[in-house]
């Protein structure tokens, strides 16, 4: 009997030793598939010969029992385009990769696509094979490559960017002065993570409504279309003037607009779409600028700003924040003439603003108009204004306030006006100002406020 106790641990032992747990056991049925996060990986345009963004792939084992993938390869072998990662380890090919019942692993996919002579969009498409207990399971994966012109740290001269492949900025790029850039119509530019275009000469964008440019973020996937602060934006300085940016869209800055040129010959903004800046949609510091026919919305900070003194003029703009996803904590129009947190102060002032709406769906700020001093106005009239500081100065003149301007769908950015918005036929009609962002005539008798016209004569 003193054998057998002595015996027991032993047995034990070899009892637990033996005993497998379930999950490491290793199946071998071909009915033992694995399941994956996507069934294709999408990389949205790729610049070529810069690369893309590293996306993760990940790889369930839903059994109960291990299972060994005997192999993880792309279908395009050595010469794919594609990278994998697998287990930490870069390497077209895998063998006898275990996995666990119930657990999962990640396979890390980059693209690299070599430039070619095309100026279209072009797909670049490959899969990974996954090789298990005989049976092959596949992830397709999809690229759109674009050729693109690339542009490094520098000064430029005298320079056209044509519309036929996108421009990509890599790091700051200046505008010398006395020289001047000119956009085409139909061009596309992408800032990559810290560029700016900075402008000491001057800059032409010639954006029509059909055929309108595009200031954007250098990541193209869907995830990124809203995202600010992925580059730093367009900077206009001291020596610069006589700027015009037309029918442009400008998205996915720090600051859309950054003007600072006392003294010089004004920036016009035309017909122009400024949103999701992390900080402020247009800033200008003792400039002159005009504003007509423009849409600027979701920005961090003001959607507009003019500090320090300077010439405004703002015609038949929309300027609003719905479901914004930054803490805004000023108002987003503000005229002053002076500037915060410096010296700058009681500098020659004018506003005027005619035929705007400046609104938000903020439980916070209940004044979305800031002009100090009210002096400064040299004409305030048929707007839709939320304020409740202004009540009184700026009730006459066709001003409405504090009333929702009933956009069609803001939660969508679609801020065109809705059949019972308080903004429609509630503007002057100006000559100078005929159509409307998109285009569209607006009516002469009965024009609508804000950047979109809904109504028609």
């Amino acid at each position: 009997m003193k054998y057998t106790l002595a015996l027991l641990p032993l047995l034990l032992l070899l009892s637990l030793i033996s005993c497998e747990p379930r999950d490491e056991a290793i199946t071998t049925d071909p009915a033992a598939v694995l399941e994956f996060s996507a069934d294709t990986v999408l990389f949205d345009t790729v610049f070529v010969s810069r690369g893309s963004i590293t996306k993760r792939l990940k790889v369930y084992n839903r059994n109960e029992k291990a299972v060994r993938i005997s192999e993880i390869t792309l279908a395009g072998a050595a010469a794919s385009p594609y990278q994998l990662t697998i287990n930490g380890v870069q390497s077209p090919l895998a063998n006898n990769v275990e996995l666990r019942g119930g657990d999962s692993l990640y396979v890390l996919v980059k693209v690299n696509i070599n430039p070619t002579d095309e100026n279209l969009p072009f797909l670049v498409a490959d899969s990974i094979l996954f090789q298990t207990n005989g049976r092959q399971q596949n992830v397709k994966l999809v690229a759109y490559g674009q050729n693109a012109y690339f542009h490094r740290k520098g000064t430029i001269g005298e320079a056209v960017w044509e519309s036929d492949k996108p421009h990509v900025l890599l790091d700051s790029v200046l505008v010398q002065e006395g020289a001047t850039l000119t956009v085409k119509r139909g061009a596309r530019i992408y800032g990559s993570n810290k560029s700016v275009l900075l402008v000491n000469g001057r800059l032409l964008v010639e954006g029509t409504p059909e055929e309108r440019v595009v200031f954007a973020g250098y990541r193209q996937e869907e995830a990124y279309k809203t995202a600010p602060g992925q580059w730093e934006g367009i900077r206009i300085l001291t020596r610069s003037s006589n700027n015009e940016l037309k029918y442009a869209d400008i998205r996915n800055t720090r600051y859309g607009l950054r003007i600072g040129n006392p003294g010089k010959a004004g920036t016009v903004v035309e017909g122009c779409e400024i949103a999701y800046a992390f900080i402020d949609g247009i800033i200008a510091f003792t400039s002159d600028v005009k504003v007509t026919n423009t849409l600027i919305h979701n920005c961090g900070q003001y959607g507009f700003g003019g500090l320090g003194g300077g010439n405004y003029e703002v015609l038949y703009t929309t300027i609003v924040s719905y479901n914004s996803k930054t803490v805004r904590e000023t108002p987003l129009f503000v005229v002053t003439d002076f500037i915060p947190g410096t010296e700058i102060k009681n500098q020659p002032t004018s506003l005027r603003l005619v035929n705007s709406i400046i609104y938000s769906d903020s439980y916070t700020i209940k004044d979305e108009v800031l002009v100090s001093p009210v002096a400064a106005v040299t004409e305030i009239s048929n707007n839709l204004l939320l304020t409740e500081v202004y009540k009184e100065v700026f009730a006459l003149n066709g001003n409405k306030l504090n009333e929702a301007p009933k956009f069609k769908a803001p939660a969508q950015a679609d801020f065109s006006l809705d059949t019972l918005s308080p903004a429609s036929s509630a503007a002057i009609y100006l000559p100078t100002v005929p159509a409307d962002l998109k285009g569209t005539s607006r009516s002469t008798t009965q024009p609508d406020a804000g950047a979109l016209e809904r109504t028609t004569d």
